[in-house]
């Protein structure tokens, strides 16, 4: 991924989001470079899906295609890899549930490597933590260390990553389906409780419902302050509104007010429809206007999307957007005392006792 570039792109989001009513732009060259870079932070793979509409309406390529023939290969050997171990997991006595993009790839994605990007993730109990570690760690699985920033490691949800020793696979094990304040009604035993079975290559393997994944998508990006790292959220998002019918929208709503994030949830949902997703396909509670001291930051999140993240964002504005979008008052209070505790405390991010690589990563 490109950061610290200060290009400003087509805007590519109608064309994401409802190509159906958008025209094809004057310049075909800025579509061509805004699509370049869109697979740069999202995968070439994930571009060419979400841009198949407007490139039916092409004779030249949008996308070059040895780069995405390139990426889907190592897409498939990821996919492969991951479904070896989940295989693995599911065939043990520990409970999983399957978390971000494994899942959505098999759950309502028309083929899973399109997204295969990344680390397995997956949900276990917390009394469930030390089996699932003594099962892989006869593989070779390790957790990657890496030297300790001055905030220390802050996640009360998962780990550092646990991987093979060639690094051909690397899982995050959850103990809580997201950070604070997403445990506080989507609870690992909810999550449990409501999961779905769906096939994963003839491995029937346990995802979130729709209702679940839709929020989760809301708390990763309001933890990743609504900026590039949220923006395959944001796609997941709008490809499992339109792939699902009966959306149990009230369930969202009283989730989201239960754990005290109905603040970025309404931005979240007001953010898609910016970028040009239908409004109709959003329940209007979820819409209501900003006050003017939250539009002004929630213009800076959609302009940024629309010319794709143009340079890195500043620390103040980032730490401000923490209060005007990403988190009620309560909870910001509560992540600032979580980073102090972890300037005077840092910690590693590996439970007590786990396998730890040598390797500096």
């Amino acid at each position: 991924m490109q950061l610290g570039r200060h290009q400003r792109f087509l805007d590519l989001w109608p064309l994401i989001a409802q190509s159906e009513n958008c025209p094809l732009p004057e310049k075909i060259d800025d579509l061509v470079d805004a699509a370049d870079e869109l697979a740069n932070l999202i995968s070439p793979t994930l571009a060419e899906f979400v841009l198949a509409d407007t490139q039916s309406q092409l004779d030249a390529p949008v996308l070059d295609a040895k780069r995405v023939a390139d990426n889907r290969l190592l897409a498939k050997f990821s996919l492969a890899q991951q479904r070896h171990w989940a295989k693995i997991l599911t065939e043990s006595e520990i409970d999983v549930v399957f978390l971000k993009g494994f899942a959505n790839g098999h759950s309502f994605y028309p083929d899973p490597i399109l997204r295969q990007q990344g680390d397995l993730d997956l949900l276990v109990r917390s009394r469930d933590l030390s089996r699932i570690i003594n099962l892989l760690a006869p593989f070779g699985f390790e957790f990657r260390s890496s030297p300790l920033n001055r905030w220390g490691a802050i996640s009360d949800a998962s780990f550092m990553p646990f991987v093979t020793q060639d690094g051909s696979c690397e899982l995050d094990i959850h103990v809580h389906p997201d950070c604070y304040p997403a445990y506080c009604s989507l609870t690992t035993e909810r999550l449990f409780a409501e999961s779905q079975l769906v096939d994963a290559g003839g491995v029937s393997v346990r995802v979130p419902s729709p209702e679940h994944v839709l929020l989760l998508c809301v708390t990763n990006t309001a933890k990743d302050k609504f900026d590039v790292f949220s923006v395959r959220k944001v796609i997941d998002a709008m490809v499992l509104i339109r792939a699902t019918e009966n959306l149990n929208w009230q369930k969202i709503i009283d989730l989201a007010v239960e754990g005290n994030f109905l603040l970025p949830t309404r931005i979240f949902f007001s953010l898609l429809v910016s970028l040009g997703f239908p409004q109709t396909l959003i329940p209007g509670k979820l819409l209501r206007p900003l006050p003017r001291w939250r539009e002004k930051s929630f213009r800076t999140v959609v302009h940024r999307f629309q010319r794709l993240f143009p340079g890195d964002p500043y620390l103040l504005p980032i730490l401000w957007r923490e209060w005007a979008l990403c988190a009620e008052p309560a909870v910001a209070l509560y992540n600032m005392r979580l980073r102090g505790r972890g300037i005077l405390k840092p910690g590693t991010g590996v439970p007590d006792g786990a396998p730890v690589s040598a390797i500096q990563w």
